[in-house]
């Protein structure tokens, strides 16, 4: 490139925000550190009712087994998130299904210890597979592993038995289906109320970190808030021609995505008292939402808006928020959809070989396979317990998050084990047992939010309790000595299958998805200049902006590795943080660029020598970029790119 198309001599104190340092992993002390979440009463008392109801009816009817095992598909509930009670529904529908199939798998080859072996890999894989490609939140395998787990002990003597226990499994998964969808007969609409609120509310945090070394993070989280909130109200499949509150919640929501779009394409014109005035208004907007039902109007802040000094276009969003909180009509506007795709789309795109999501769950499958044939090549009683362990241990979503937890299910189940013991000494029947599974489920749920370790205090108890309660006379026994060796040796199987299999995987990828990314930003860029189909280039940004957020989730990973490439590729945070800005920034452009064909044979040149450079792990071989007159804020985030990656990995 010649001299005069060399980039100008930015000021990026002005252009661009502090650079956080790179976030680090937490270490051993963290399994054992207690988190300031609150507690879900709410939940955990639906979860205990779930759990100890169906062995309540089974009291009643005189049948305490078959409530015992109608209480494996009480964990059904457990797959509950805060999604709207349309996508509520049938999520846990077929969570009913997948944990009822699992447990018939169990009955029908309980027997037949390889095969058995091969199910627990298979079961564990495809659970992995399906929560990771669908971003799922909850539980993972855990509870279909579980189930098989549990229902290769129950004794099933003929065909008949195993479809009677299967029907009692998905009893129980039916009445915690009806438990988790009772709220909508109180709030119909509150999920998604709470999802558009909590976007608003990061996108107050957003607005207050400008200026700030945490104004990157801020960014990525008000992204991820706003795909939720899309995901929430596409999910819900409300009519908003039919729905007033619905189409006030669809309002609400785009001009949330029109405050992000404006905050980024105009934040170095903010100064810290601007920002913080117009953070204050923004979280009023969130805890008015909080609350939000139909035909409640909410309290007006239109004077407090208009005394702020403020460009005229921000004053505009926040008066039009302002309004549609008051229930008057707006006209909508066409912003960026943070949309995550169909169901299909996203299996389909995280099954490659260079997908994450695909070689976690081979990963995941193969442990599991190797778990269960060290379980049932010992003489260990209920040996189900060692892959069991291992399939809980495993779940953490780093390799270090993968260590504490066994050490947290280590630790946390011999505790456990004390308190079970002291259970089963005092030989509980009929409703006492009702209660107690009552009690441990519930307690599980409003603490693990706070610690692993402490949940998994009461997980043991409260899971031998329902597997080991028909078998009085050896309950004891077994608990004392075999759960201590199972659950130790599924632990250490997790852990050491983790670090051997999955050291590197994250640091393997990350360069690769980087220059990836790079690449992906410059066809998007030359396609904004050429393009006239909006539904392509709707896709596009979809896909682009999917990425985004997949990369910086990519990067907490590699820091959770424990190798010396996970410690060398933390030089490429100032690079991801540049891609990502850049990134946001031409998502938020909806102007096509006028591109001359040289300007785009040069970009074409420099991104491609970016992404390489990423790739490569070296500077890029560039001596200049291209200038950009009509776009100066794109071309100084060009420049911010270019220089972040002035270093050898």
């Amino acid at each position: 490139m010649s001299d005069d198309k060399k980039s100008p001599a930015y000021n990026h104190t002005e252009i661009h925000h502090k650079i956080e340092a790179s976030p680090k992993a937490p270490g051993i002390k963290a399994a054992f550190r207690f988190n300031h979440a609150s507690s879900p009463w709410v939940r955990g008392i639906s979860s205990g009712l779930s759990s100890s109801l169906p062995i309540l009816i089974g009291i009643l009817f005189n049948h305490l087994q078959y409530g015992l095992i109608a209480s494996i598909g009480g964990f059904t509930y457990l797959y509950t998130k805060d999604e709207p009670y349309a996508q509520r529904g049938v999520k846990l529908f077929l969570a009913l299904l997948g944990i009822t199939l699992c447990f018939t798998l169990g009955s029908l080859f309980a027997d037949v210890s390889w095969m058995k072996t091969i199910l627990f890999g298979v079961i564990g894989a495809v659970s992995v597979y399906v929560f990771g490609a669908l971003k799922i939140p909850g539980p993972s395998a855990m509870f279909f592993v579980l189930s098989f787990a549990v229902s290769t002990s129950i004794p099933a003597p003929n065909l008949q038995a195993v479809f009677l226990h299967a029907g009692l499994v998905f009893l129980g998964g039916t009445l915690s289906w009806c438990i988790s969808m009772s709220g909508w007969l109180i709030n119909p609409r509150g999920p998604e109320t709470a999802a558009v609120a909590k976007a608003y509310r990061q996108l107050a945090s957003f607005v207050g970190s400008l200026g700030t070394e945490s104004f990157h993070a801020e960014q990525h989280k008000t992204v991820v808030e706003l795909r939720a909130a899309e995901t929430a109200m596409k999910q819900a499949k409300i009519n908003r021609k039919k729905s007033s509150f619905a189409h006030r919640l669809f309002l609400l929501n785009q001009k949330a995505e029109g405050l992000f779009i404006f905050v980024m394409a105009a934040a170095n014109d903010f100064n810290p008292a601007v920002s913080k005035k117009a953070q204050a208004v923004i979280e009023t907007f969130a805890s008015e939402m909080a609350t939000l039902k139909k035909h409640k109007k909410i309290r007006d802040v239109r004077e407090e808006i208009e005394e702020l000094s403020i460009k005229e276009e921000l004053r505009t969003l926040l008066l039009d928020v302002n309004d549609v909180l008051q229930m008057k009509e707006l006209k909508e506007t066409q912003y960026i959809q943070f949309s995550q795709g169909s169901v299909k789309t996203r299996l389909k795109a995280a099954f490659h070989k260079r997908s994450y999501v695909l070689k976690n769950a081979l990963r995941y499958g193969i442990i599991m396979i190797i778990a269960a044939a060290v379980a049932y090549t010992t003489n260990i009683p209920r040996s189900y317990w060692i892959p069991l362990t291992c399939a809980g241990v495993m779940l953490g979503a780093t390799v270090r998050a993968t260590v504490q937890r066994g050490i947290q299910r280590s630790v946390g189940t011999i505790l456990g084990i004390l308190i079970g013991t002291g259970i089963l000494m005092l030989e509980p029947t009929g409703i006492v047992i009702a209660l107690i599974v009552f009690v441990l489920q519930s307690t599980i749920e409003i603490v693990i939010v706070k610690n692993y370790a402490l949940g998994t205090l009461f997980i043991t108890p409260n899971a031998l309790l329902i597997a080991e309660s028909g078998h009085p006379d050896k309950a004891i026994s077994y608990f004392t000595s075999a759960r201590v060796i199972d659950i130790v040796i599924g632990s250490v199987i997790g852990v050491v299958g983790t670090v051997l299999i999955f050291k590197r995987a994250s640091s393997l990828r990350l360069p690769y998805l980087l220059g990836d990314v790079i690449r992906k930003e410059g066809q998007f860029l030359e396609m904004l200049s050429t393009e006239q189909d909006e539904e392509r280039i709707k896709r596009e940004r979809n896909k682009l902006q999917g990425e985004l957020v997949n990369l910086r989730a990519l990067y907490d990973n590699v820091i959770g590795e424990y190798s010396k490439t996970a410690v060398k590729l933390e030089g490429l945070w100032p690079a991801v943080v540049a891609t990502q800005q850049l990134g946001y920034m031409l998502l938020a452009s909806f102007e096509g660029y006028e591109l001359s064909e040289t300007e785009k044979r040069e970009l074409q040149e420099t991104f491609a020598q970016l992404a390489a450079a990423a790739e490569h792990k070296r500077a890029p071989k560039l001596s200049s970029v291209p200038t950009l007159k009509h776009y100066p804020i794109i071309q100084g985030e060009i420049v911010a790119l270019y220089e972040s990656l002035q270093v050898e990995i």
